[in-house]
């Protein structure tokens, strides 16, 4: 082999090492939530194309060194890895992806499971360096396969952190792998031949040392910022926490010991022996905390400027979204809508409370759970603000009597447009009159639109749910 293609496969190898070190570093410091974080889909994608190059190489070593067995296998290997990217960013080509998702992963274990086998029994094992590798890859295939089958009957969702910290440790063992595929070619470079009488093989490595540099470049860049938004995700901020001041902490225990934190904004100059309307403002981020949600509600943050607080003097309720849950009307989340119900109703003995006045809001996340409150519980609520959320048609019929103004982009990617429409359609095919306001040109960021709504809050704090005898119960 060329000294030019020895020391590409030097770099693309040191470059997976060092990425996936810093890969697992960052998953033991954030677990799950590495990858949530904004800069991780382009660290993903980066990863991949090193991969990629690295395995281009390592199968040019196998076809010029015969080891037949081993480049076929790697091959499939390779085209496994490809589609599995189609799979993680491109899942709407896929939808039976989204269905067995265990399938595909099991297929992929599987093929590399092969692939570790035919370093071990073709001529790539009279490789020391080589066949050891094969031997840890097929311990590491076989623990994946183990794991699978462990958690094979265990919810994809909230993540369990028995398998979180097994994919940890997993993965930072795979690290091994380049290291013994660098011992190898390090035997084999001193008698590596100069490149000098073959351009095109020189050109040909050259180019991909090139590309293996630039992505290194952006890795670089890339990990810098996530070490920063992991520093973000588990630091609160001064600003985050200047924002949740003006709300007290609250928390609530129901019966089965389940736990629900929240923040509550009381009414300005609060008189007990006034009522005060209360709006339930659902955040659209989970945090272990109970102080971000107010950073990430921003129905909260409007009604808690001194203008509003003064014009609308009101009890704002912020709860907690634990991590990995949901408000509900969201698939495979689990949900807190229930506990947060109960949390609400459990106010009514505490504080000076209109019956008649208590409304709903969220953006995102918070705009499906605002959907879903109101279908679940209508007499709960006099009307709703459902911002870019989805709710369920089925439901329909029960939120008739709720005042309802929904609001949603039409060239939302995160949360189609289709869901606020059908939703609105459905209500009014059972009886009821929503409003409901859509953006032609805008995405899922409309809250800047929704706050230069005329009237909006006025509209709001003027609803009542007519039946006051109905409304007292909860």
């Amino acid at each position: 082999m060329k000294q030019e293609f020895y020391t590409s496969v030097f770099f693309g190898l040191g470059l997976t090492l060092v990425a996936g070190l810093f890969q697992s570093w960052l998953h033991f410091q954030a677990g799950i939530n590495m990858y949530t974080l904004p800069s991780f889909q382009n660290w993903f994608l980066a990863m991949s194309f090193i991969s990629l190059i690295t395995s281009a190489l390592l199968l040019t070593y196998y076809h010029h060194k015969n080891y037949h067995a081993a480049f076929w296998t790697g091959l499939i290997a390779g085209l496994t890895t490809f589609v599995s990217l189609f799979y993680l960013f491109l899942p709407t080509l896929y939808p039976i992806f989204r269905k067995h998702p265990d399938v595909f992963v099991f297929i992929g274990v599987s093929i590399n499971l092969i692939y570790a086998v035919s370093l071990l029994v073709s001529g790539s094992g009279i490789r020391p360096w080589l066949k050891r590798a094969g031997i840890v890859s097929l311990m590491l295939c076989l623990a994946h396969l183990m794991a699978l089958g462990w958690f094979m009957y265990v919810p994809a969702y909230p993540v369990n952190a028995a398998i979180d910290s097994v994919r940890q440790w997993l993965l930072l063992a795979e690290r091994i792998v380049p290291v013994l595929f660098i011992l190898n070619f390090l035997g084999e470079y001193p008698n590596a031949v100069k490149d000098q009488a073959d351009t095109a093989s020189f050109n040909r490595f050259h180019t991909a040392k090139v590309m293996l540099v630039l992505a290194g470049m952006y890795s670089l860049f890339l990990s810098l910022y996530l070490a920063s938004e992991n520093y973000d995700l588990s630091h609160i901020s001064p600003k985050q926490n200047a924002l949740a001041q003006p709300f007290e902490k609250g928390s609530y225990i129901s019966s089965r010991g389940d736990t629900l934190l929240y923040r509550l904004l009381k009414p300005v100059n609060y008189d007990p022996g006034k009522r005060y309307p209360l709006v339930v403002a659902l955040p659209y981020s989970c945090w272990p905390d109970n102080t971000r949600q107010i950073d990430a509600c921003p129905m909260a943050k409007w009604l808690s400027t001194d203008e509003n607080k003064k014009k609308y003097p009101a009890f704002v309720f912020v709860p907690r979204c634990p991590p990995q849950t949901g408000w509900g009307g969201v698939a495979n989340t689990p949900s807190v809508a229930g506990l947060a119900i109960e949390a609400i109703v459990a106010l009514n003995k505490t504080y000076s409370i209109d019956y008649q006045r208590r409304y709903i809001s969220g953006v995102s996340r918070g705009g499906y759970g605002s959907w879903h409150m109101v279908g679940m519980q209508p007499q709960l609520f006099a009307a709703a603000i459902p911002v870019c959320g989805e709710g369920n048609p089925d439901q329909a019929k029960n939120m008739v009597a709720v005042s309802i103004w929904a609001f949603h982009g039409a060239k939302d990617v995160n949360v189609p447009v289709s869901g606020s429409r059908d939703i609105i359609t459905a209500i009014k095919k059972a009886g009821g009159s929503p409003r409901y306001t859509e953006y032609p040109n805008a995405g899922h960021g409309i809250w800047e639109n929704v706050i230069k709504t005329p009237g909006l809050l006025d509209w709001l704090f003027a609803q009542k749910q007519l039946d006051s005898a109905k409304s007292t119960k909860i």
